[in-house]
């Protein structure tokens, strides 16, 4: 865990260094970045029951591994986590910068495509009215974020298996840098719920019947998907800011959360699998995502597994010169 959080400050000091060479304002977004770190913690005191459901799981899962021996670890994969969320945040919302958004209209072309000439929201939303707004926040956000931003600190309290440790480490790191940064740089997209403003098209109107009608738009989620539209637009730098839609990192967390959950019991793979498909629906549902963003981050998170499952790996080590 130790050299997570090395390789955490890394990548944070590479993030500032992107940021000085791209962006107008480099100050004034490191200023948010730290503000947007202190929400992120003051987010698990708000968060507290499922911060002790969390930490009641960690117990049960390492009531025979020592815990005790697990403090330093975990604090090294806490505070890695920060950093490594403080650096992620940095270049996702400067990356626009970099490579403007431009691949909507192919990634819309081939989703429609591969549903037989149908938009995957439309094929979701026939069962609207059994999906409530609130629940799918729960899901989407509460649930979701979790692991997303903590699954090392969950790794590092309950598992003594140094390969599979050093495994899940490098494929979550691989999960957030490969898919929502280099991919994400690549394939520069905003997602079905900004398509029309961004191209000025009615091109998914549609969508936008279908969140008014499902009760989405009026949510909380409504709500936080015209915040990031409003931070686009003023090249904001607040905590959870930025807009990609391929690949989909949401997606992307939820495959790594169920191969690691199916390596650690027979019991916990059918709540990984049904976690990762929920995800996956809920993220064509809400229309931040295109239905491919989610298959291509299976593929290839699914591809990354099964290579470092057949190699040994190990989380590389930052060392002094």
């Amino acid at each position: 865990m130790k050299a997570f959080f090395q390789f955490s400050v890394l990548y944070f000091a590479i993030a500032i260094g992107f940021l000085f060479l791209v962006r107008e304002d480099p100050m004034q977004s490191l200023l948010f970045t730290f503000f947007s770190t202190v929400s992120d913690t003051y987010f698990l005191w708000d968060k507290w029951p499922y911060v002790l459901l969390v930490l009641a799981g960690g117990w049960w899962l390492s009531r025979k591994t020592g815990l005790r021996q697990r403090v330093i670890p975990t604090l090294y994969a806490f505070f890695g986590c920060l950093v490594f969320s403080a650096a992620f945040g940095l270049v996702k919302t400067t990356f626009p910068h970099v490579v403007p958004f431009y691949a909507d209209p192919m990634l819309a072309k081939l989703d429609a495509s591969l549903h037989f000439g149908h938009d995957p929201f439309t094929l979701v939303h026939k069962f609207s009215e059994f999906v409530p707004p609130r629940g799918l926040e729960l899901l989407y956000f509460d649930l979701w974020l979790a692991p997303a931003l903590f699954l090392p600190v969950l790794i590092a309290l309950t598992d003594t298996d140094t390969k599979r440790t050093n495994r899940y480490l490098i494929l979550f790191a691989f999960c957030w840098i490969g898919l929502g940064n280099i991919l994400a740089m690549a394939f520069s997209s905003v997602g079905p719920v900004y398509y029309d403003r961004l191209l000025d098209t009615q091109r998914f109107a549609g969508l936008t019947l279908a969140l008014e009608s499902s009760g989405l738009s009026t949510s909380v989620m409504g709500g936080v998907q015209e915040y990031l539209w409003m931070q686009y637009e003023q090249n904001g730098q607040s905590f959870g800011s930025g807009i990609s839609a391929f690949p989909s990192v949401h997606v992307g967390v939820a495959a790594v959360v169920a191969f690691y959950l199916a390596e650690r019991s027979r019991v916990l793979m059918p709540f990984g699998v049904l976690f990762l498909a929920a995800i996956t629906l809920a993220s064509v549902y809400n229309g931040w995502h295109y239905a491919v963003d989610g298959y291509v981050s299976i593929i290839v998170i699914s591809v990354a597994w099964a290579v470092m499952t057949r190699r040994k790996v190990t989380f590389p080590r930052v060392v002094a010169a």
